[in-house]
């Protein structure tokens, strides 16, 4: 039932190749706004919260020309990390925050060896970290060249292969850790656009996740052939409170009644710019029993994307995976989020029904998972193309795909 999702390169080549199936009835906006919340029942019983804004436009996440340009004229660099994460690699303490210039190890080492790869890291990465320092208000110093024969930094950041997993090679600067409240402001106000700032939406949601000592921020360029992708992500993890997963309402943990677009969308054709996504990952198999709001079963038409409501890549197993669209609505209540998981056989057949528009005391029928799930050849290949993109809203977690979900332990 579950297709096998599509490669990094791949989802980045859908972002920059819009228009898609039926991309005629959308427009093309560059900034896209996430916000994903995990239930890890089997590994951490913790809630992890984050919200990503990303755009492909350097004028909404802003860096100045020169250092882009120093960026792009290197085809050895993949992506540039700033986290306040701490312990970023071995050697780097929790009271450190990192820069992480990574590279591809096989490019670096050429005919040479990891001497080699460990001199030009660090020669190419002292060619550009005095801009990113200013760029960042920070005085990061080397560290250290990190070879990643695992994927434990990757885990660590929520990101994928491309930043730090395994066969990069990352040039790490450090500085004393900040809070996360004190580098939101700082780079807030410096590398976003005014108008992501003024336009409300997830970013004000993103305020207020930056609140206490369980707060990250991490910022990101990653390169995506002739262009960038820029990643501006606060992470919150809430330990211990994922022991009832039977009932869950996403906005509850991030402390709002409701959650808003931004109002950079409004009067735009965006309607898979804003996305809610929901991973649950329970002690034992488990299946969604029911939703507050309808499902979605097809995602090329505008039509089938117009209407808010649920689109399930995974909706029982060892894993959930949901994602929300807003449709046609700039508000969702948190009312709207609501969702019942229960325990799944594996053999049973899976069924759910949504509780929308159904009057009280009035039986709901059950719909089964597979009307969501049927499809043709054609129609499929199609769906899991703007599944993509979506998928790509969230990148900053794309770990959960590409390289499987291994929590810290």
């Amino acid at each position: 039932m579950q297709r096998k999702l599509l490669s990094l390169g791949a989802i980045f080549g859908i972002i920059l190749m819009m228009p898609f199936a039926n991309g005629q009835m959308f427009e093309k906006a560059t900034f896209q706004e996430s916000a994903l919340m995990i239930y890890d029942q089997q590994y951490s019983n913790s809630v992890v919260m984050s919200i990503g804004l990303e755009t492909t436009d350097n004028q909404e996440i802003k860096f100045s020309d020169e250092l882009i340009q120093k960026i792009n004229d290197n085809d050895k660099i993949r992506a540039i990390v700033f986290t306040n994460a701490g312990e970023c690699v071995i050697g780097v303490t929790s009271e450190e925050q990192c820069i992480m210039i990574n590279f591809d190890y096989q490019q670096l080492k050429g005919d040479g060896g990891i001497r080699m790869v460990q001199d030009s890291a660090r020669e190419m990465g002292n060619q550009i970290i005095d801009d990113l320092n200013e760029a960042l208000g920070v005085n990061g110093k080397f560290q250290s060249t990190f070879i990643h024969t695992v994927d434990d930094a990757n885990l660590l950041l929520e990101t994928s292969g491309v930043i730090s997993g395994r066969g990069a090679v990352s040039a790490t600067y450090t500085m004393p850790k900040q809070s996360t409240d004190f580098l939101f402001t700082g780079l807030s106000g410096k590398i976003l656009s005014k108008e992501i700032r003024e336009g409300e939406g997830f970013y004000d949601i993103s305020k207020k996740l930056i609140k206490g000592d369980e707060a990250i921020i991490s910022l990101s360029i990653i390169k995506t052939g002739d262009s960038n992708l820029f990643i501006f992500k606060v992470t919150k993890e809430i330990k211990n409170v994922a022991d009832d997963i039977s009932r869950i309402n996403i906005l509850e943990n991030f402390g709002v009644d409701e959650i808003s677009r931004s109002n950079i969308f409004d009067g735009r054709n965006v309607p898979l710019n804003s996305v809610i996504h929901l991973v649950v990952i329970p002690n034992e198999p488990s299946k969604i029993d029911t939703i507050a709001t309808h499902a979605i079963t097809d995602l090329t038409t505008l039509e089938n994307i117009s209407k808010k409501g649920w689109f399930f890549s995974s909706p029982a197993g060892n894993s959930i995976d949901a994602k929300f669209l807003f449709g046609s609505d700039k508000i969702i209540q948190k009312d709207e989020l609501r969702l019942e998981i229960g325990p799944w056989d594996g053999e049973s057949e899976l069924s759910f029904y949504s509780v929308e528009d159904i009057p009280q005391q009035e039986k709901e029928e059950y719909r089964s998972i597979e009307d969501f799930t049927k499809n043709d050849t054609a129609e499929d290949e199609s769906q899991y193309a703007v599944l993509g993109i979506i998928i790509a809203i969230g990148i900053g977690a794309a770990v959960f795909y590409l390289k499987g979900y291994k929590p810290k332990r």
